[in-house]
């Protein structure tokens, strides 16, 4: 038994881990802690950001050769990097110096309790501004700010309420989501008409650039997906796929000692997106 702490600490690549040919990935945590119950997974997928606490048993594989590989992402993933598809060669021993657990525990200390009914929606839109000539992005944005927009500060959940928001991708891709300071429940995913909504946005803005991002609602072309069975432990990243609504929840809280207002950020983790406006603050207040 071999426990992995993982990160995924590239500025831009999605990783479609998998131990070819080898044991499954047990996962026994996530960004913000230890589950409730190991999680058996195949594949483990992992973006900028995103953390996984995995154990692998090696136990009938002694004296073999394996290659963590790099799967082809999931047909509704879309990354703006190259594929690499092999990560690492393991060549797994025929002896044990120190013995370790003998199996996978059936349940952990992590618990995910229910945060209950929020107090406010949000919907935040993911956008991207296309040069008018290649089609190629020029910048990113959240709800068509930068992250230095003049009007502020847009996002001020109230200290120890519980928020709902939704991540409205209208882009072409994937996004890692992550915000600052709060541990957050990924509820679902639901498929959308982005061509249509993004339509009705740009139509508000033209008659009031502040205009309240349109409830998806009318949008949806299909029913909620749950989150993957690995993603259902605490996280502060999510992956935001394009032509889709994802769901989150997160209670408002601060480290001992502090006191509201205090001011953090939210962007998409892909280094080049984050550096390219698809930044903005947000500030817990009392």
């Amino acid at each position: 038994m071999y426990r992995f702490r993982l990160l995924n600490a590239s500025n831009a690549r999605f990783y479609n881990l998998d131990l070819q040919g080898g044991p499954d990935f047990f996962q026994i945590g996530s960004d913000g802690g230890l589950f409730d119950t190991p999680v058996a997974v195949k594949q483990l997928l992992m973006l900028p950001a995103e953390r996984a606490d995995v154990v692998v048993d090696f136990s009938g594989y002694a004296g073999k050769t394996l290659v963590l590989g790099n799967d082809p992402l999931p047909s509704d993933v879309s990354s703006p990097a190259p594929r690499m598809s092999n990560i690492m060669q393991i060549r797994v021993g025929t002896t044990v110096s120190k013995p370790g657990p003998k199996r996978i525990p059936s349940t952990l200390p992590g618990s995910m309790p229910a945060l209950g009914a929020p107090s406010l929606v949000r919907r935040i839109t993911l956008e991207e501004v296309e040069d008018a000539v290649t089609g190629e992005p020029v910048y990113g944005s959240l709800n068509g700010r930068k992250f230095d927009d003049v009007r502020g500060v847009q996002e001020q959940p109230k200290l120890g309420t519980t928020e709902e928001w939704l991540l409205v991708n209208t882009t072409e891709d994937t996004h890692p989501i992550h915000l600052h300071l709060v541990q957050f429940q990924v509820m679902d995913r639901r498929p959308f008409d982005a061509a249509s909504y993004k339509a009705a946005l740009d139509q508000a803005r033209a008659s009031n650039p502040d205009a309240a991002n349109p409830d998806p609602t009318p949008y949806y072309s299909g029913s909620p997906v749950l989150p993957d069975a690995n993603e259902r432990g605490w996280k502060d990243t999510v992956r935001t796929n394009p032509g889709q609504v994802t769901r989150l929840r997160a209670k408002w809280t601060l480290p001992t000692g502090l006191k509201a207002p205090q001011k953090y950020v939210f962007h998409c983790h892909i280094l080049e997106h984050e550096d390219n406006s698809m930044m903005r603050p947000l500030q817990v207040v009392a």
